[in-house]
């Protein structure tokens, strides 16, 4: 017949264990791997920044003077120097084209916003003051009639 009950879950037992300790095995190998790869990226990024400032501290210490500039610099150098600067002056400058009261789809300014929303009123009160200017009435008078106050003399 078959292999017992008990026969079967013993090697269950002892395969789980074999897969058990090659996986604690895989998981050691790479933890420590990643470790390894972390110092060497630790050791590049200090070695670059240790670099790097070397190159500064260097630089920084053989700066040239400005006597030295001015000894680098040869008469041919300026005199292209020159030409080259002449050549750029000589050459026409570009167009500008300027528009006054081209229509845009640009909202109006603070300015323009407050004199549209004010000039109405201003228009109406001014023509009311010239009408009645015009007509040559008191505006007391025509007030105290519009109320139809009586006249007391």
């Amino acid at each position: 017949m078959g292999a017992s009950a008990d026969q079967i879950e013993s090697e269950i037992k002892e395969t789980r264990e074999r897969i058990d300790e090659n996986l604690g095995m895989l998981e050691g190998r790479a933890a420590s791997n990643a470790v390894r790869y972390g110092r060497i990226a630790a050791i590049v990024v200090g070695v670059g920044v240790l670099a790097g400032a070397g190159f500064l501290l260097y630089r920084r210490s053989r700066r040239p003077n400005l006597k030295d500039r001015l000894d680098a610099m040869s008469i041919d150098s300026l005199k292209e120097l020159a030409a080259e600067t002449s050549e750029r002056l000589s050459k026409r400058l570009p167009t500008v084209r300027v528009t006054v009261n081209e229509k845009t789809e640009e909202e109006p300014g603070t300015v323009e916003a407050i004199v549209r929303k004010v000039a109405p009123a201003l228009i109406g009160t001014a023509s009311t003051a010239l009408l009645e200017r015009v007509i040559g009435s008191d505006p007391a008078e025509t007030g105290s009639r519009r109320a139809g106050a009586p006249a007391t003399d």
